[in-house]
């Protein structure tokens, strides 16, 4: 099979129009479009998708204390680690743990075992 040359029109399209958008001009694959870019020289000046990944983010406590802190330590281990209030109040004080329905001591006593070490606001603050 020989190889597709490159078209004489193609550095006018390659900086205004994605790979696929060429591709569907052209009646090639993406890959003999990359080939052409290549060849050309010509890069594209639109990105449709963002290159970078995104920051990881961080799952706030829904209330402060000890034991949105013990939750919050958890759900590095385990999924889903969350606050029962979402799902109405006559469930509050409870915290769902993977399958396991705790109330706070419990979580907080889990967490311990799993390394967690409560904030010491006075410890921070001296040192």
């Amino acid at each position: 099979m020989p190889i597709l040359t490159c078209p004489p029109d193609f550095a006018d399209h390659a900086p205004v129009k994605t790979n696929r958008q060429l591709a569907e001009k052209y009646g090639v694959g993406e890959k003999t479009i990359t080939r052409w870019r290549k060849e050309t020289g010509c890069t594209a000046s639109i990105r449709p998708f963002a290159t970078a990944a995104l920051p990881k983010q961080h799952v706030p406590a829904i209330s402060p204390g000890l034991a949105s802190e013990a939750a919050q330590h958890l759900r590095k281990t385990y999924r889903p680690v969350y606050h029962r209030i979402i799902e109405g109040k006559e469930y509050r004080g409870q915290y769902v743990v993977g399958t396991q329905i705790l109330d706070e001591q419990e979580v907080v006593a889990l967490a311990e075992e799993k390394g967690f070490r409560p904030f010491n606001r006075l410890f921070d603050l001296a040192s």
